[in-house]
């Protein structure tokens, strides 16, 4: 079951006729990559470290004088952005990737009911039609929602690892509320709130399938570093391969368990047909 699970989360190009989520996955993993090869930044923070240990050790008297001659250079601050920019390209492919795959599902799903498939077109009956949302009103939810994320990425990100625990145990709850929202079905606030209420009786399958993303996560964190000790270019691309990877399959997982939990509530009774 668990090779099964891992199968179906991290076969990420399993999505229509493929091809779009390949150069979907190709163009992120170029441009992450490239971010470490930008020659108009600097790595090398090595000053600005300094600084901070004389800032810890000063005393309060000279704190006022030390302000004045901050160590951050251009170079510094431009990879800082080439960072967050990185971050941002990654968060905006997963949500992509979510859109595209819902799409997909749902032209598969009315396919089979056209087909007069006894099981799929019962099934449709209560259940379709599921709008399938328009390219233009897409694109419009996709750049309003990276907006919104560009904003409160940063504090997000403090209070999540600030509030660790709590962040790990509510996340089960919300994490399909980007894809109610891009697929159509939800508005950007009400979005938050049917996610939670799809994902009550799914909790601990949600929780599993996270947990099984992040242990991927971790392993390919602690060995895809061991090639800079051979590389640092081969490490780069690897990294922004195997990063971009975990982000595109952590939105399949997102939107799997999406049009799971809303097409098969849990409410005992039979599923014509399963994702």
């Amino acid at each position: 079951m668990f090779f099964s699970a891992a199968k179906t989360i991290f076969n990420i190009d399993n999505v229509g006729n493929r091809w779009g989520v390949r150069i979907l996955y190709f163009v992120t993993v170029v441009l992450n990559a490239a971010i470490h090869f930008n020659p108009f930044a600097d790595k090398d923070f090595t000053p600005l470290s300094n600084w901070l240990m004389n800032l810890y050790n000063m005393s309060e008297q000279n704190e006022s004088s030390i302000f004045t001659a901050l160590p951050i250079t251009k170079g510094n601050i431009i990879y800082l952005l080439t960072l967050l920019g990185g971050e941002l390209i990654l968060i905006c492919s997963a949500y992509i990737y979510a859109a595209v795959y819902v799409r997909s599902y749902r032209k598969e799903k009315a396919a089979m009911a056209k087909k007069n498939e006894s099981d799929a077109l019962n099934y449709a009956v209560t259940n379709l039609p599921d709008d399938i949302i328009k390219p233009g009103k897409l694109i419009l939810r996709l750049l309003l929602l990276m907006l919104i994320t560009s904003v409160v990425l940063l504090p997000l990100v403090t209070i999540a690892l600030y509030f660790m625990l709590f962040t790990i145990i509510g996340l089960p709850f919300i994490f399909t509320a980007p894809v109610a929202y891009l697929s159509g079905d939800k508005g950007i606030f009400s979005s938050i709130p049917y996610a939670a209420k799809l994902s009550l009786k799914y909790y601990f399958a949600n929780m599993r399938s996270i947990a099984l993303v992040l242990l991927v996560s971790v392993i390919l964190n602690f060995l895809v570093p061991l090639l800079g000790n051979v590389s640092l270019t081969a490490y780069y691309i690897v990294d922004a391969a195997a990063t971009t990877w975990v982000f595109l399959a952590a939105a399949r997982l997102a939107a799997l368990s999406y049009c799971s939990m809303k097409d098969f509530p849990i409410k005992g009774g039979r599923r014509p047909y399963a994702i």
